[in-house]
């Protein structure tokens, strides 16, 4: 899921255990808003795909607070500082693009 309230991008502890992440090897930090007003979050450099045409590699956290919602979010760090999103609710169009592709479409416009 995308948000724009989210400072960083992160995703349940579950999900680094399952990808094969030691928490107690893990940087850790405290954040809050996420399922209970204090969490610790694990961090982690990983690469993320979205779709066929997405890729990037961003530093991202891994809390227990997102456990129970079971999907991540993308926040400001490492995914909207690097890409250009458009929502366009009444058309219900979503669109993610880089700096050099938003660029080329301006152009042909």
């Amino acid at each position: 899921m995308v948000d724009s309230g989210a400072d960083a991008c992160l995703f349940p502890l579950k999900v680094a255990l399952g990808l094969g992440f030691d928490p107690t090897q893990m940087p850790k930090s405290m954040t809050g808003g996420v399922g209970t007003v204090s969490n610790v979050t694990y961090h982690a450099t990983v690469t993320l795909q979205i779709g066929t045409g997405i890729r990037f590699t961003t530093e991202v956290g891994f809390t227990e607070g997102m456990n129970r919602a079971g999907f991540g979010l993308l926040g400001q760090q490492g995914f909207f500082e690097n890409y250009n999103v458009e929502f366009r609710q009444r058309e219900r169009i979503f669109t993610i693009a880089s700096e050099e592709q938003f660029t080329k479409l301006e152009v042909k416009k």
